[in-house]
């Protein structure tokens, strides 16, 4: 019987060059207001299946600017409608109507 092979290099290797995509793809959909917003919409479609192929998330940052909905790129002003509504952030994606909330967690919790 053989040894089987380790694959930890390779692995490792494709988790880089990964990790090094989405931060490209990242800079790029963060200055997504001198580009076109085709290629804006590329970039979140691309960020959201190399994180679900290889787990490289973006940071949160990146993520707000990402539809689950639609997977397009979430550009104020252009293809989202920001708003700040009793302490939270909403946003209202302009493609298929979706709307995330999210601020300050008031639920639950000790105090002690």
């Amino acid at each position: 019987m053989t040894k089987p092979r380790r694959h930890g290099s390779r692995d490792s290797k494709r988790k880089r060059r990964a990790s090094r995509a989405v931060d490209e793809l990242s800079s790029l959909l963060k200055d997504s207001d001198a580009i076109d917003p085709r290629l804006a919409d590329a970039a979140a479609r691309d960020i959201l299946r190399i994180g679900k192929r290889h787990g490289e998330r973006p940071d949160s940052g990146t993520s707000r600017l990402i539809c689950r909905g639609c997977e397009s790129a979430l550009i104020p002003g252009r293809t989202a409608r920001t708003r700040i509504t009793g302490g939270m952030l909403v946003i209202t994606c302009e493609n298929c109507g979706r709307i995330e909330r999210s601020g300050p967690d008031f639920s639950g919790g000790d105090s002690d």
